[in-house]
């Protein structure tokens, strides 16, 4: 092999390593201005020109749940719960495909946050928590999800709910039912 040559191809490989250096840090520093420009739209109310902003950097993120769930941020930022819920849900069930369960059950918990008083919230969160093998966080929702449904005084509703516990673990089934039994 010609060594002159190899000089050339070798010189050539620095200089494209360092041009994609420089091009990596000005997409670093675009990058960062978007999430700033993301944060200020937001801090303005500007859901629309927020959203667009949204769209282009979801773009650079390779995490499909985190795209979703970030959407779902934007969204309630500008008290959309609605259609906020609904893309939690979506990045829920992305994150469990993935076996990301402490992603899932952190974005349920976001949700229950939201909506406190939705008994199917506690009971969906049982899901990540089992594979987690998280008893403790299985248990107070549990206890939550049989409070609230014994609140709604709805003995098919109720029946209902632990039909869902009894489909997930039997235990859990079984842990409802003392406690409905005990209160």
């Amino acid at each position: 092999m010609n060594t002159s040559y190899l000089i050339i191809v070798l010189k050539k490989a620095h200089k494209i390593e360092k041009n994609r250096e420089v091009f990596m840090k000005h997409v670093q520093s675009n990058y960062n201005i978007a999430w700033f420009k993301l944060a200020e739209c937001v801090s303005r109310g500007e859901k629309e020109r927020a959203l667009g902003v949204y769209r282009l950097l979801s773009h650079s993120i390779g995490d499909a749940a985190f795209v979703l769930q970030l959407e779902g941020d934007l969204l309630l930022a500008f008290d959309d719960k609605e259609q906020a819920i609904e893309k939690y849900r979506t990045a829920i069930q992305t994150y469990q495909q993935d076996n990301r369960w402490l992603e899932a059950a952190g974005v349920y918990e976001h949700i229950i946050s939201i909506e406190p008083h939705k008994y199917e919230h506690h009971i969906n969160i049982l899901y990540p928590y089992d594979q987690l093998k998280i008893q403790k966080k299985i248990h107070a929702h549990i206890e939550r999800a049989m409070d609230l449904l014994s609140k709604e005084c709805n003995d098919l509703l109720l029946q209902q709910g632990l039909a869902q516990i009894q489909a997930l673990n039997d235990a859990y089934y079984q842990y409802a039912y003392a406690y409905l039994k005990n209160s």
